[in-house]
């Protein structure tokens, strides 16, 4: 394994982030609890607790964030002060993060106090139940992402995305160059961050230093500056890991590319290829053909297990044809 690993970070959101500039979309504002902004929102779902108010508490899950629209506001109306203030006492003994009203509702003073004495956050946004949800659910699914960061070079080959991995001064910068140079484009160089969204890792620069190269000899240069728009690109889904691995002699390669390598990252497994590096081979071609291959076999055509097949039934006619072998005799 290369040491391509600069962190894995353990995302964090706080109540108080759903009221910063990122999520000024949401239009949220405190209503009451203002002392629990600090509590931490662990998953990206949103619960309605309907069946909680109704008295099934145990339905209650830490760590997400409970809307309380129409519906809710309706059923606490229709409950006597006394058994309002109790049930929503119930609610709030469950570790609740924090509640969320919508379509601008006015909350019930029990409400109010129950919040404020239990430390939870109540907001409240001028946005319907759904379009909040929506927003809320994109927002969380963001920031709470698995992500990493690599030493590497990350670029869009042909649509696919090829994250290229090695030591330092191995040439990872030189050989990008020289494919956008080719016409593919650019994500991040030295640096990639990849975010896991469920089954997709998603790949981008640092904003510090995005569409900007170091190539050694030159210094920084900037891509989108010297090549155009269409060199370079915000993000791209990583696809493939190609390793560029120095030369050695009578290191073992892989020939026929029957056994398919793999590279693990946040969990997830990638098509892994392996490059030797060495005078006189043209890696940026050479990548473009890994490029190329990549997409023939996610269409379900592998030429090195097809010229397998035909070797194998080859074979097999050829030992039919020859006939039962018998002892010769004496």
């Amino acid at each position: 394994m290369l040491p391509t690993d600069i962190s894995a970070q353990t995302p964090r959101i706080r109540v108080r982030d759903l009221l910063l500039g990122e999520a000024a979309h949401l239009a949220l504002e405190v209503i009451a609890g203002s002392g629990g902004l600090e509590k931490e929102i662990t998953v990206p779902r949103i619960q309605k607790p309907g069946l909680a108010l109704a008295g099934f508490i145990e339905y209650i899950h830490p760590g997400r964030v409970q809307i309380l629209g129409q519906s809710e506001m309706t059923f606490l109306e229709g409950q006597p002060a006394d058994k309002r203030r109790e049930i929503l006492n119930q609610v709030c003994a469950c570790d609740v993060t924090c509640f969320v009203m919508t379509k601008g509702l006015e909350p019930p003073i029990e409400l109010i106090a129950a919040a404020e004495s239990h430390g939870i956050p109540l907001l409240r946004t001028p946005r319907v139940s759904s379009a909040t949800i929506d927003g809320l659910t994109d927002f969380l699914e963001e920031r709470l992402a698995p992500r990493i960061s690599l030493h590497g070079v990350l670029l869009d080959v042909y649509g696919v995305g090829v994250l290229l991995l090695g030591e330092s001064g191995i040439g990872k910068s030189e050989c990008a160059l020289d494919l956008v140079v080719r016409g593919h484009r650019l994500v991040s160089d030295d640096i990639v961050e990849i975010t896991r969204k469920g089954s997709v890792l998603r790949g981008t620069g640092p904003e510090l230093t995005r569409y900007h190269m170091e190539v050694r000899g030159l210094g920084i240069i900037n891509i989108k500056d010297l090549f155009g728009v269409a060199s370079v690109r915000y993000n791209k889904d990583v696809d493939m890991v190609v390793q560029l691995d120095r030369w050695e002699e009578g290191k073992e390669y892989e020939r026929l590319g029957l056994d398919q390598r793999t590279y693990d990252v946040l969990g997830l497994s990638l098509p892994h290829v392996v490059m030797p590096v060495a005078p006189g081979r043209y890696l940026s071609v050479l990548i473009e053909v890994a490029a190329r291959n990549h997409l023939l076999k996610t269409k379900g055509y592998d030429p090195a297990r097809e010229l397998a097949t035909r070797l194998e039934s080859r074979l097999i006619k050829a030992a039919r044809a020859k006939g039962p072998i018998t002892p010769h005799e004496d």
